[in-house]
C-alpha cells in the first residue's frame, strides 16, 4: 500500500451520430500536465506583497509560441490585480459575437505528434467554425468538486461538434486557459489519445476530463462541522 497521496487523471470520449445513437466510447488515463500549468501553481503559490516589489516570475508561452509572464497576484485596494486562469469557455459562437478569442477550454486536434513537457498548443489544433478543418465547440462546463466515496473529484465537459461535410479525426485533446487579467491563453494540458476517434458529418463528441485525489492509506470521508459551516474532510479512525 502506497504511503503516498495519489492524484490521477483520466478521459473518457463518447461519440454519437446526428440522430444521437452512440458509435464509440473510450476512457484512457490523463497523462500529460505541462510545464505551463507548474507556472501557473508557481505563480499562484508566490504571490506578491505589494504592486512594486514583485518577485522575480518564471517565463511561460502562450498559445502562439511568444514567451511572457503570468500576473502576480497583489493585495486588494488601489493596486489590486485580479488573478485567475479560466478554463470554464462558453460556447465558441457566444465568444466569438462578443469579439473574444475562442478557441480555450477544452479543445482538440488532428495530430499524434509525441507529446513533450514544453508543448505550448495542441499540435494541429482544430479552431472554432463549421466547415472542415474546424469544429463547433459547445460550452466547457466544470462541476464543484465532490467526493465519491474514495476520491476527491474534479470533472470538466465539453460538447464537440463535427459541423463539416467531412470525416475528422480526432487524436489529441488538449485544455487552454485563458488567463483573467489578460485574456492570454496558455496550453496547460495534452493527451495523445490511444485509440483515435473518427467523426462522421454532424456528429457529436462528448470529452470529459476527470481529475482525482485521494490520500492513502487512509479512507477519506467527509463530516459536517457546523461550528464553521461547511463540509470538511476528515480522516477515518478506522
Amino acid at each position: 500500500m502506497s504511503e503516498e497521496s495519489i492524484i490521477t487523471g483520466y478521459i473518457a470520449l463518447t461519440l454519437r451520430n446526428k440522430d444521437g445513437c452512440e458509435l464509440v466510447r473510450v476512457v484512457q488515463p490523463m497523462r500529460s500536465l505541462l510545464r505551463n500549468f507548474m507556472v501557473m501553481l508557481e505563480t499562484m503559490f508566490k504571490g506578491e506583497d505589494t504592486f512594486w516589489n514583485p518577485p522575480p516570475p518564471s517565463e511561460i508561452t502562450d498559445v502562439n509560441g511568444n514567451s511572457t509572464y503570468l500576473t502576480f497576484p497583489t493585495p486588494n485596494g488601489q493596486y489590486g490585480i485580479p488573478l485567475g486562469w479560466r478554463i470554464d469557455a462558453e460556447a465558441g459562437d457566444v465568444l466569438y459575437e462578443r469579439g473574444e478569442p475562442t478557441d480555450w477550454g477544452i479543445m482538440v486536434g488532428a495530430s499524434d505528434d509525441p507529446n513533450t513537457i514544453n508543448f505550448w498548443n495542441l499540435a494541429q489544433p482544430y479552431p472554432h467554425g463549421r466547415g472542415v478543418g474546424y469544429m463547433n465547440y459547445l460550452d466547457t462546463e466544470m462541476k464543484a468538486p465532490y467526493f465519491d466515496g474514495s476520491n476527491v473529484v474534479m470533472e470538466i465537459k465539453r460538447l464537440v461538434v463535427n459541423d463539416s461535410d467531412a470525416q475528422q479525426t480526432v487524436r489529441e485533446v488538449g485544455i487552454i486557459a485563458r488567463e483573467f487579467y489578460t485574456w492570454t491563453r496558455f496550453l496547460i494540458a495534452r493527451d495523445v489519445l490511444d485509440y483515435p476517434i473518427n467523426m462522421p458529418p454532424k456528429s457529436l463528441l462528448e470529452v470529459t476530463i476527470i481529475i482525482q485525489a485521494i490520500l492513502a492509506p487512509y479512507n477519506v470521508f467527509y463530516v459536517d462541522d457546523y461550528s464553521v459551516g461547511y463540509e470538511s474532510s476528515a480522516l477515518s479512525q478506522f
